[in-house]
């Protein structure tokens, strides 16, 4: 396709039209010229203009992301009620963990009794890879002295139905099914409190949900919570993290701690109370017996006197995105920078659906077993998580953030993420000698190979 301009200098060739030598044509030619120059201005508007929307519509999808627990529940008398959802008195937000026990452990019947013996005097349906593990809970475990925690974000799981008291079966992505009890943790026998439309909060009691299911939202709903803080948290030598922040830690159902903008830091000064929604804070710095805090205003406040200041509170949660669960005791904390963000974390959708662990195992003689991995004699899939500490930083870390774990002794493990961070974590079975040791399934049909903690140089994950 030819331009105007183009085309006029064949006319003018052919002899069809103004000769170069005529003043007409020098007209012609300045006036096309300035109309091409015009339609080229407007065409750059447009795609300027163009541009700019689909920046706006990306934003604005951004900012819809819903990073808060919505679902369906359904009662026992078949009612439904469906909305934003707060479990407990605590969790709201899909990287929330949901806590409870295992009942059992399905992979000690690969052992050997006398395999199995060893790790009682040491400690003192779905298919995985096709095979048949049934549901996780149809094998008695007679032989391990420490019942082993299950620990799943919310946004792995696809529904929770009680079955007692403090029972339940937990129905995850992968449509694997696990039984758990809740003796010792608060999210099982807890109510269930859903922020309906029409109807507004609705709390249910654990006895009367016949089944929570969990559910994509296309943008934050409105709900009973408000907008998350997001910071990022110094402690110390082991380093900054970024993400959503939960402010001094509860464990009471009626204690919700500190979570949104809209939540109150108390502490007293020199002309008495102050109660500042954390909405109006940038920094906050510990500082001997309380903190100092800076307003976005530039307004600062030294605050004593509260268990959100002091000593008395019992750490800062940080929800980060590449690590995982960071609980940073107050005696480590150093300061929070309360910032906007507008990937505050991930919604339903960006929780992938669990395949399994699969690695490298290299035991102490160099030999080297690929497959599928179960740790601990316990967890397979990418979504359980790894417990450690770093002194009294604890970290729950899920299996698809790590690549490397190293043994180092008896006690502690250096433990190497995908982003190439490295802890050395200990005080857990997780990573300490009360591990039970890995099975490598290497083959659908081929036996198991079973090797025990003590006999592990490193795994590396796929």
């Amino acid at each position: 396709m030819l331009f105007p301009i183009q085309r006029l200098n064949m006319l003018v060739q052919s002899g069809n039209v103004f000769s170069p030598n005529n003043s007409n044509y020098v007209c012609c030619m300045g006036s096309l010229q300035h109309g091409v120059e015009r339609r080229v201005r407007k065409l750059m508007l447009c795609i300027g203009i163009a541009v700019g929307l689909l920046i706006l519509v990306s934003e604005a999808k951004a900012q819809e992301k819903n990073i808060y627990l919505y679902g369906k529940v359904t009662t026992i008398n078949g009612d439904k009620y469906q909305g934003a959802l707060r479990w407990g008195g605590d969790e709201v937000y899909w990287v929330d963990l949901f806590n409870a026990q295992k009942t059992s452990s399905d992979f000690l019947k690969f052992l050997s009794k006398k395999e199995i013996q060893q790790i009682s005097d040491q400690e003192g349906g779905s298919s995985w890879l096709g095979i048949d593990l049934g549901v996780l809970s149809i094998w008695d475990d007679k032989y391990s002295r420490t019942a082993h925690q299950f620990d799943a974000r919310f946004g792995d799981i696809k529904s929770i139905k009680p079955t007692g008291r403090s029972r339940a079966q937990v129905t995850l992505k992968n449509g694997v099914i696990v039984e758990v009890s809740g003796s010792g943790f608060a999210d099982v026998g807890t109510s269930v409190s859903v922020y309906d439309e029409e109807l507004g909060i609705v709390k249910l009691d654990w006895a009367r949900i016949e089944k929570v299911e969990f559910l994509e939202s296309g943008k934050t709903p409105k709900s009973l919570f408000g907008e998350a803080i997001y910071g990022k948290v110094k402690a110390g030598r082991r380093g900054i993290f970024e993400g959503v922040i939960q402010w001094d830690q509860g464990t009471s159902e009626n204690n919700h701690n500190e979570r949104f903008l809209e939540d109150i830091l108390n502490g007293k000064d020199r002309d008495g109370d102050k109660n500042i929604p954390f909405r109006s804070i940038t920094k906050i710095i510990k500082n001997g017996n309380g903190v100092d805090v800076t307003l976005k205003s530039g307004r600062e406040f030294y605050l004593t006197g509260s268990n959100d200041v002091n000593h008395e509170n019992s750490g800062v949660v940080i929800y980060d995105r590449e690590i995982g669960q960071i609980i940073v005791s107050w005696r480590d904390f150093e300061e929070l920078e309360i910032i906007e963000s507008k990937n505050q974390g991930p919604s339903y959708s960006e929780f992938p659906s669990s395949t399994g662990l699969r690695g490298t195992v290299i035991n102490r003689d160099g030999e080297k077993i690929s497959g599928l991995i179960a740790y601990d004699l316990d967890e397979a899939w990418e979504y359980e998580t790894l417990d450690g500490q770093d002194d009294r930083v604890i970290y729950k870390i899920p299996f698809r953030n790590i690549k490397n774990i190293i043994p180092k002794n008896y006690s502690y493990s250096m433990v190497i993420l995908r982003n190439g961070k490295e802890l050395l974590l200990g005080e857990s079975r997780d990573v300490s000698e009360d591990n039970d040791g890995v099975l490598i399934f290497t083959s659908k049909d081929a036996k198991p190979t079973y090797i025990r903690w003590s006999q592990i140089d490193e795994i590396i994950f796929d």
